[in-house]
């Protein structure tokens, strides 16, 4: 119920209607802390940026099927591959993403997306990181296979991470 307000509320939308787990939203990147990524871009604040959200449900789907935690991670990185060429073709057909600076967004699934073209950087320390790491913990909690015990092993790569990407690396990697 959270989630569906959630996306009604801030026009989340699916990038491929046919694989909803990869959603977006545009909106102006509002923190202090610019963002250098790997390509020498910078998000600064006032920057207008893609907001990046797994799709939960399809998140859970994928989690239950999976027979080990790998098999889910083999199923997300391939899932991504083909929704970041669908990525810019809504960039290039929709004038109200067209200016956009990069692709944002916060998660603990951050292994993988550096291969991806992603940059990862640590959120900075404060209330918005702390209630970010509850609220994904819970959600792995429910979606990961074993999500229980996953909360008990290597709890220090369960941190959520900020993943960006700017839009030049996005074209030069997935055009």
């Amino acid at each position: 119920l959270w989630e569906k307000c959630f996306l009604k509320l801030f026009h989340v939308v699916p990038v491929d209607e046919n694989n909803p787990l990869l959603k977006l939203r545009v909106r102006e990147y509002t923190s202090n802390t610019p963002i250098t990524l790997s390509d020498g871009e910078v998000i600064q604040k006032g920057d207008r940026v893609l907001e990046l959200h797994f799709d939960n449900d399809t998140l859970f789907r994928m989690g239950a099927n999976a027979k080990t935690s790998l098999h889910l991670a083999i199923q997300l990185i391939r899932n991504i591959e083909q929704l970041l060429p669908q990525l810019i073709k809504v960039i290039e057909t929709n004038p109200e993403y067209r200016d956009i600076k990069g692709l944002y967004g916060v998660s603990m699934i951050h292994r993988g997306s550096r291969q991806l073209g992603f940059t990862v950087i640590d959120m900075p320390k404060g209330t918005f990181a702390f209630m970010t790491q509850l609220y994904l913990r819970l959600l792995m909690y429910v979606i990961h296979p074993k999500g229980k015990e996953r909360l008990k092993t290597n709890t220090d790569k369960l941190v959520p991470k900020i993943i960006a990407m700017s839009k030049k690396e996005l074209m030069n990697r997935y055009a």
